[in-house]
C-alpha cells in the first residue's frame, strides 16, 4: 500500500528558539520518486540544492560501475513506470565499507530483479535533466520502509 502522508513542513526559522536547530539543512525522506524529484528540484530552482538532503527509498534498477563513478537508475517503491531518476556515487571505493554497501546494487537489472534502498543524496541539473548525487546508499527491505514511514 503507498504511503501518503501530510505535505512537508515548513522549515524552521533562522533563529528557532529551540537550540541546536536551524534552517541551514532541510532533511526530506521521500517514498516516491516523483516525491523526491518535486523536492530537489524545487530546492535546485530556488538555488538552495546544498540545503536539501534527500532520503529516499526506492528501487534500483540498474547499476554499473564506470571508473570512479557507480551509476543507478532508482525506481519508484510500487510500480515501474516512470518517472526513473539517475544518479551517480563517487565515494564508492573511498571505504572498504562504502564498496560492500554499494556492491549489492550492481546485480540490480539481472533477470529484471531489482534491489530495494535507502539513498541519502542531493538533486543536481543534469544538462536538460535532473540527477541525483549519492552521498551513501543502502541495501533496505518493506520492514525499513515500515519503520521510518511511522515515524511521520
Amino acid at each position: 500500500q503507498p504511503i501518503v502522508r501530510q505535505p512537508f513542513p515548513p522549515p524552521v526559522l533562522d533563529r528557532s528558539p529551540i537550540f541546536g536547530v536551524a534552517s541551514h539543512t532541510l532533511l526530506r525522506t521521500c517514498f516516491r520518486v516523483g516525491e523526491a524529484l518535486n523536492a530537489g528540484c524545487r530546492a535546485v530552482r530556488t538555488n538552495k540544492p546544498s540545503v536539501l538532503l534527500l532520503e529516499l527509498y526506492a528501487r534500483v534498477t540498474r547499476s554499473w560501475r564506470e571508473g570512479n563513478l557507480q551509476h543507478f537508475v532508482f525506481c519508484d517503491l510500487y510500480h515501474d513506470r516512470p518517472p526513473h531518476v539517475v544518479g551517480t556515487y563517487e565515494l564508492w571505493d573511498q571505504s572498504r565499507l562504502w564498496e560492500l554497501d554499494s556492491r549489492a546494487f550492481l546485480a540490480a537489472g539481472e533477470g529484471s530483479k531489482s534491489v530495494m534502498c535507502r539513498a541519502m543524496a542531493r538533486m543536481r541539473r543534469d544538462g536538460a535533466g535532473w540527477r541525483l548525487e549519492v552521498m551513501g546508499i543502502w541495501e533496505a527491505g518493506w520492514d525499513d520502509v515500515d519503520f521510518v514511514a511511522g515515524i511521520y
